[in-house]
């Protein structure tokens, strides 16, 4: 897309639109029967079930969300290369996007009224993310990944799992030569000391950090100016916390996409996610606190967001 187009989400967030964001789509297409097994789940879905990708795609379309994240999460090389598929890892980026201009081509809607999200995350081969590179080679997987999704037409990029300062800050270096909107989506957890504890960033096995030392250094040293904070992937009453202590490090554009439900062997355990009625009420909190972007991630599917579009236009209708 343009770049007319891309930075037409930060002038919309900045006037005070909300913006309805997509749900999850790994545990959406498991929750479809796609095998999510292994550290190459997210390339075999793009490679064997591409059907299933546009369908959520469609789905999420025809619930109402403008904002949407391509299949990308996991496909960067230091990921694809392990499973022996590194050679395929351009095409398996341009394929990510490719299925989400599908299905918006089959949907009938209008592309230029949406944005597509290339995301980048931390997950490493083995779901261990003390494996990730080091240094430039992490800075130089992320920017291969990051020109590929640009060049393939994403309006934006979702840099996902964030837990720490260095890699938050390799990632942010990667895309930042491309001048396109970034969501910093950081993912939370308590310390173990309650509500009134500490919110600490979740490491997967690495040193809990507190999370406001962690944003306000993010914050310090990138330039903020396309940039938009976020808590994603952190249960609902984790978040509320967790955003509270972002407003006190930041002014900026906030994006919000919880999870809900728990896993076990890597597998989501779809009887503990919340309804699509619990999951607007907590929405709400975040519209009423002036969140311009809200969505899901790992459990809430299109019945989640088709419930909140509903509430948004309710609330507009009311104005």
């Amino acid at each position: 897309m343009s770049d007319n187009h891309s930075s037409s989400l930060m002038e919309t967030v900045r006037r005070g639109e909300l913006v309805v964001m997509d749900g999850a789509l790994g545990t959406e297409l498991e929750r479809r029967g796609v095998p999510m097994e292994g550290a190459g789940w997210s390339a075999f879905a793009v490679r064997d079930h591409s059907d299933v990708i546009r369908e959520v795609h469609g789905d999420y379309l025809r619930s109402g969300a403008r904002l949407h994240i391509v299949n990308s999460f996991a496909l960067a090389r230091h990921v694809l290369e392990p499973v022996g598929l590194g050679d395929q890892f351009e095409y398996l980026n341009r394929q990510a996007v490719a299925l989400f201009d599908d299905a918006v081509t089959r949907s009938g809607a209008d592309r230029n009224s949406l944005w597509a999200a290339g995301s980048l995350s931390t997950f490493a081969a083995n779901s261990d993310r003390t494996l990730l590179p080091k240094g430039e080679a992490l800075v130089a997987n992320y920017r291969d990944q990051a020109r590929i999704l640009r060049d393939a037409g994403v309006d934006l990029f979702a840099l996902e799992m964030l837990f720490d300062v260095d890699v938050s800050l390799a990632m942010f270096e990667a895309v930042a030569g491309f001048d396109l909107p970034v969501i910093m989506g950081f993912t939370c957890d308590y310390n173990g000391a309650g509500e009134s504890g500490i919110i600490t960033a979740r490491g997967m096995g690495l040193p809990e950090l507190p999370l406001e030392q962690v944003l306000r250094q993010v914050i310090d040293a990138i330039d903020s100016s396309n940039a938009i904070f976020s808590i994603m992937h952190s249960e609902a009453e984790v978040t509320d916390v967790a955003f509270r202590v972002l407003k006190t490090c930041w002014d900026g554009p906030v994006a919000i996409y919880p999870n809900s439900g728990h896993f076990i062997d890597l597998r989501m355990q779809f009887d503990s996610v919340c309804s699509a009625d619990e999951f607007q009420h907590a929405a709400s909190r975040w519209v009423d606190a002036g969140v311009q972007i809200i969505g899901g991630c790992c459990g809430i599917g299109p019945t989640h967001i088709a419930r909140l579009n509903e509430s948004v236009h309710g609330r507009q209708g009311d104005q």
